[in-house]
């Protein structure tokens, strides 16, 4: 079963994610902030990332950033953002790098979601 970790200091966010991935059958882990995500990152190993942009304690592209620079993998992020603008460059360097603006729509995210899962060699 594929493992995703969420990321985002909106709690209704993270209940969406929730119910939206749990419903689909893979197994999803949350976090509500950049270093409790890097922390839930080392813990769960997950297969794909999904990261709001702007948090407390190190957003989104902080836990990209350690995760591709200091830990070398190159994991799938979704970045689900109202400033899509601040990670476009990620998204034009990087092939497993998308970027959705808030709020996402579930269909589409979840298409996202199997996509990079599947380019990543995974079974959704």
């Amino acid at each position: 079963m594929a493992k995703i970790l969420a990321a985002d200091d909106d709690p209704a966010m993270l209940e969406y994610y929730k119910a939206l991935f749990s419903e689909e059958g893979l197994e999803i882990e949350t976090a509500v902030d950049g270093a409790s995500a890097l922390d839930k990152y080392l813990d769960t190993h997950p297969d794909l990332l999904i990261l709001d942009v702007d948090m407390p304690n190190g957003g989104g592209e902080r836990v990209f950033s350690v995760i591709r620079r200091i830990l070398q993998l190159g994991k799938p992020v979704i970045f689900v953002t109202g400033l899509p603008e601040k990670v476009q460059g990620m998204a034009l360097t990087y092939r497993w790098v998308s970027i959705f603006r808030k709020p996402a729509k579930g269909d589409e995210l979840l298409g996202e979601v199997k996509r990079l899962l599947v380019a990543s060699g995974l079974k959704v």
